[in-house]
């Protein structure tokens, strides 16, 4: 692994030349010496420190929310008048299209389409299309932002240590990974209540 560091150090080496070279070109050396540069290391401290995490209440929330998707799931399989695996487009489709006999909007190459457009157009015909929304928005943010963020804390400091980065989005907003923390939901209650 010690001389995948060193390649790696060698070729930013040689691209260095050039990318000062095409900063000069696009006009954009000042931009990089006075507001990318000086960013680097409040970056670099900002990731060290990391983000607190109340695991506590971490735990609380995804306990809440877990009880909110068994509630769904059995609202969802009381509307179809069967059990059946939610998270499988074919049964899902199955479900919706055959069984409920609601129009399908979209075919794919497997079958017809489940995914969040159709359901949205598929909103008011049923019941059970408000409750399968709700079912994929609260297991999203349990998986993603509950379950995965509990195992990138550390134990030491109860932190996570997300990575910023500068130069990811074409809008030139910072943005962070491993965990992603700007994609916390900020609309909705349950979403606020994660983030704080």
């Amino acid at each position: 692994d010690a001389l995948s560091k060193e390649d790696g150090a060698r070729a930013m080496e040689r691209l260095a030349a050039p990318m000062r070279a095409r900063l000069a070109a696009l006009g954009l050396t000042n931009v990089y010496e006075t507001i990318e540069l000086p960013l680097v290391p409040v970056l670099f401290s900002m990731e060290q420190t990391g983000v607190y995490v109340n695991r506590e209440h971490l735990s609380q929330k995804a306990e809440v929310i877990g009880d909110k998707i068994k509630g769904l799931e059995q609202d969802i399989d009381t509307l179809a008048g069967k059990t059946f695996k939610i998270n499988s487009p074919k049964q899902l489709a199955g479900v919706l299209f055959d069984d409920l006999g609601l129009p399908p909007v979209k075919k794919t190459k497997t079958g017809y389409s489940t995914n969040a457009e159709v359901l949205e157009q598929l909103r008011y015909q049923h019941p059970i299309i408000e409750c399968i929304l709700a079912y994929r928005l609260w297991t999203k943010l349990k998986s993603t932002y509950l379950d995965g963020i509990a195992g990138l804390i550390d134990e030491t400091t109860n932190r996570v240590h997300t990575s910023f980065n500068q130069t990811v989005t074409a809008t030139g907003r910072l943005s962070s990974s491993d965990p992603n923390l700007q994609n916390i939901p900020v609309r909705t209650e349950m979403g606020r209540e994660v983030r704080r």
